[in-house]
């Protein structure tokens, strides 16, 4: 599975969690993207980037940011790496409209991926 095949499912399966109002654990993302147990989290690390700046060039909350450890039931420090995550958080359960995935030109994030997550992302993530 590439990285935009990885953020569509991502995306899907966060606004489920999002309409019912809870975080999502990383386990349950990579349960839903059709990885075994055992498998590293760092497996979806560029999936969870592609539908972060996707939400955020389309102007959406940050579906991402409800993606949490399960020990912590927070995001990982090497993920949605932002201090206030539960406003953020708060924005995705307190948005009702969310457009099909489809209708996120996901090529588009993909093939700009650097500007679009220095602008919104992670400044830097994927290089020079």
């Amino acid at each position: 599975m590439n990285s935009i095949q990885q953020a569509k499912k991502i995306y899907e399966v966060c606004v489920l969690a999002a309409k019912e109002g809870k975080n999502i654990t990383y386990r349950e993302v990579m349960k839903y993207l059709g990885y075994n147990e055992g498998v590293p989290g760092h497996a979806i690390r560029y999936g969870l980037e592609i539908a972060w700046i996707g939400c955020s060039h389309y102007k959406l909350p940050i579906l991402t940011s409800i993606v949490v450890n399960d020990a912590t039931g927070e995001p990982s420090p090497t993920g949605f790496s932002v201090s206030d995550w539960k406003e953020f958080a708060q924005k995705v359960f307190d948005h009702k409209d969310w457009p099909p995935v489809d209708e996120i030109d996901w090529d588009y994030i993909w093939e700009h991926r650097r500007v679009l997550s220095d602008t919104y992302g992670t400044r830097g993530y994927w290089g020079g």
